[in-house]
């Protein structure tokens, strides 16, 4: 109930903030002062509901850095007056001419994310913008009710929401908020935008547990599974209300105690606990530094404990251990360090060009210093749908090596995607074992030690973009980005580059030859999904075209900018 009330007490405030600025406007209009000249530039448009495309009355609409500000009438329609005051022998300008953000306000439609619409302001005082357009997106909400069979109110369950997000072509789950039940176990989460979500509830020990037996409700996943990945999911679209409903079970719980052998002293660790061979989150143990112990309290079940430590040198131990209606006390979990990926770079150039070169550096109060530099990048990106950047690393040059090696420490077990990136030429190859790393994973077993070998290539396609623009892409004399993203399953790794203010073309080198779609975007793009052969559809449906890039090959393709509305 807090959440709600916090809400609106925002929006009181805000709103509050929104009324007395528009009046404020107002009475500084009406003033008159003989020393003071002030003229204004009018700003005419609407509110539209973006799914409904129906008049939103009543909306706050502002303009960014000025104390221009307004409401929509009952139709939807709004004038915003600009003012520009001038005194004698200074000028205060409250707007000029050029770019302005102007943005609209109401509940029930999304704040955070809304995108303020650009205008472009006229540089005479006596023009006037009209037919501008501002669409609000109104909010998703998923509530529902968690039922406690036996309680009278007593007992309040924590919910937990969790989003479906893409960064990089790689689909994760984020946490987004926490929701506790009022008493009558109804929960709200509103202010969602559009998407694909899971619900699950937290652990709630029971007030009625006693010294000698403690009962609690262990996590529950929508709608009755027992773990994240067999959780349904839950889509909503804009505007729309998605009602679920949740029955917890109250269980009996066991003491734990695992010792935890090879703990470093003085250090922190991470646990994680869900059930065996299914990570869930949830569900908690905690550690005790005075035993070097996992201690905590489970109902009946297998499950799964990992442990990591804190810092240089990590180590990581995992065990495997069942809950069989009693205390559990004897198993050991083990740290072990954390593997070491080699990276043995091979350059097949053509050129005189290497991304390791050998330089003379001057430490000061030392003597020149020759030192090993390299320009390539090995970075491994971690598989992990709950939490994508928790285990992540990157390479770094070999101590000692006066060759082309590198070496990726402290890397925890678990399938990573790998990434190359190279100052010179593209990476032609990536394996492992006989295993080609561009369309597999790279399995890393507890302590292993692997070896990446990349070669890498000067033969690369150059690819001439001349970027259009589309009818939503806003202001032509900002700068635009085009991408390559590699088509179908075909491995590979997206590539951008930015056209700067007023250019409409761009260059790009060294793309390494395959199928890609290419497209254009007004705003960056951190969200793509790419590497199905749906997901190829899905950019060609935005208005993407397909190319085909062979060794050395120059390849021109003209494409229209896609706009913050998707055209």
């Amino acid at each position: 109930m807090n959440g709600v009330k916090v809400t609106w007490r925002a929006w009181v405030l805000g709103w509050a903030t929104a009324v007395a600025l528009v009046l404020y406007g107002e009475a500084a209009r009406a003033h008159g002062n003989d020393a003071q000249e002030e003229q204004a530039t009018t700003i005419r448009g609407r509110v539209l509901n973006s799914v409904t495309k129906e008049p939103i009355s009543r909306a706050l609409v502002v303009l960014q850095g000025n104390n221009a500000a307004t409401f929509a009438d009952d139709r939807g329609q709004f004038e915003l007056k600009i003012p520009e005051k001038r005194h004698t022998g200074e000028a205060i300008v409250l707007a000029s001419a050029g770019t302005g953000l102007v943005e609209a306000r109401k509940p029930g439609f999304l704040q955070q994310r809304q995108r303020p619409t650009r205008l472009y302001l006229p540089a005479s005082r006596t023009d006037e913008q009209t037919g501008a357009t501002i669409y609000l997106v109104p909010e998703a909400k998923i509530v529902g009710h968690v039922e406690v069979p036996g309680s009278e109110g007593d007992v309040r369950i924590q919910c937990q929401l969790y989003r479906r997000v893409t960064n990089g072509g790689r689909e994760s789950w984020s946490p987004l908020r926490t929701f506790m039940t009022f008493v009558d176990g109804e929960f709200r989460f509103s202010e969602l935008e559009a998407g694909t979500y899971k619900l699950i509830t937290r652990e709630q020990t029971d007030p009625d547990s006693t010294p000698a037996q403690l009962y609690a409700y262990p996590p529950l996943y929508y709608p009755n599974a027992t773990d994240f990945s067999l959780a349904s999911p839950i889509v909503v679209k804009a505007g729309e209300t998605a009602r679920v409903n949740l029955t917890v079970t109250r269980q009996k719980y066991y003491p734990v105690k695992i010792a935890l052998a090879n703990m470093p002293v003085g250090r922190g660790v991470n646990l994680m606990v869900y059930p065996m061979g299914h990570r869930s989150p949830a569900w908690s143990l905690g550690y005790n530094a005075g035993e070097d112990t996992i201690q905590g309290s489970l109902p009946g079940g297998n499950y799964t404990v990992e442990a990591s430590t804190q810092g240089e040198g990590e180590m990581t131990g995992m065990l495997n251990f069942s809950v069989k209606g009693e205390p559990l006390e004897g198993p050991t979990l083990t740290l072990v360090p954390d593997a070491t990926v080699s990276v043995r770079v091979r350059e097949e150039f053509q050129s005189v060009l290497s991304n390791f070169v050998t330089a003379q550096t001057m430490p000061e109060n030392s003597p020149p210093t020759a030192r090993r530099f390299s320009n390539v990048h090995v970075n491994l990106m971690a598989i992990d749908e709950l939490n994508p950047s928790r285990r992540n690393a990157t390479s770094r040059l070999a101590e000692g090596s006066a060759g082309q090696e590198l070496t990726i420490p402290n890397v925890r077990p678990g399938r990573y995607e790998v990434e190359v990136t190279s100052g010179a030429g593209y990476a032609a190859s990536v394996q492992c074992g006989g295993k080609d790393l561009t369309h597999e994973p790279l399995v890393v077993g507890l302590g292993a030690v692997a070896l990446i070998e990349v070669v890498l290539r000067d033969d690369g396609a150059e690819v001439d973009g001349d970027l259009e623009e589309g009818s939503g892409s806003g202001n032509p004399e900002e700068s635009r980005t085009l991408y390559l993203v590699p088509a179908g399953e075909t491995g590979g790794q997206p590539r951008s580059m930015q056209a700067w203010q007023g250019q409409g073309q761009v260059t790009m080198q060294q793309v390494p030859p395959g199928d890609y779609v290419a497209l254009a975007f007004a705003e960056r793009q951190d969200d793509l999904t790419y590497g199905t052969e749906e997901a190829t559809q899905g950019l060609l449906n935005k208005g993407g075209k397909m190319i085909h890039l062979e060794p050395r090959q120059k390849v021109s393709v003209k494409v229209k900018v896609i706009g913050d509305d998707g055209e």
